[in-house]
């Protein structure tokens, strides 16, 4: 049987013809779904609810939980005011979202967050992220918002020894692609930083007492088709969640 993995939704507006009425969607990039069904898994799309017990009945049918990229998270859920340049938020996403990776760690159901997800598995783990790279971080940054190709690996990260990440892609450096104006800032308790970019920026983090719970920065369902070693990510996920 194939592990049954849930991929968590952004949530879109869009107006139905010419009407003035907007049209809400739980929506998802095709590609993280595609990811996983290559690795051997079951995506399973989690939408956006209000009522918090439904939480529990989604992780009971789950093997796994994909936490996906999006808008930026509330920093309220990390005890901060916020920042001028911080982007839209979602708190019914980030509600959602915080209880469902708190339980999912606390149950040691495998975890994989990409993007705004490595963010949100750290602030749920008790941790803060960064509102804005380049106004917050207390030297210059690289790049972090490429405008090429979503396949395009854009900056090299340096990958810490020891850890799962580097068993994982086999290589103390490698290059990723990059999409984000925020990041880990304080490392929750537990977790450890995996990966850095040249700018010091953490690009990955992971828990050693977890069966699976790592983040990455980058954006590996854009980059499995040409670059092996995201591909090794996911399946090195899907080994965890049989």
């Amino acid at each position: 049987m194939r592990p049954v993995i849930g991929i968590t939704c952004s949530l879109t507006a869009s107006a139905i013809g010419d009407s003035v009425y907007a049209l809400e969607r739980n929506i998802v990039a095709r590609d993280y779904a595609g990811a996983v069904e290559h690795a051997g898994g079951t995506p399973l799309l989690i939408p956006h609810v209000g009522d918090l017990e439904c939480i529990d009945q989604y992780l009971g049918v789950l093997d796994g939980l994909v936490l996906s990229g999006g808008g930026d998270i509330d920093p309220l859920l990390f005890d901060q005011e916020p920042h001028r340049n911080i982007g839209s938020v979602d708190r019914v996403r980030d509600e959602m979202e915080f209880q469902l990776t708190q339980k999912a760690l606390n149950q040691d159901l495998p975890l994989l967050g990409i993007c705004r997800g490595i963010q949100m598995l750290n602030v749920a783990a008790g941790g803060t992220i960064y509102q804005d790279i380049a106004a917050e971080m207390p030297q210059p940054t690289l790049c972090h918002s490429q405008t090429g190709a979503g396949w395009y690996a854009s900056h090299t990260i340096d990958i810490l020894p020891e850890t799962r990440l580097l068993q994982i892609i086999g290589s103390p450096t490698t290059r990723v692609n990059s999409f984000h104006h925020q990041a880990v800032c304080d490392v929750a308790e537990g977790f450890i930083v995996t990966a850095k970019a040249k700018d010091n920026v953490i690009e990955a983090i992971e828990s050693p007492a977890h069966r699976f719970a790592l983040g990455v920065q980058c954006h590996p369902e854009l980059m499995w088709e040409q670059h092996p070693e995201a591909l090794n990510l996911f399946t090195a996920f899907l080994k965890a969640c049989q």
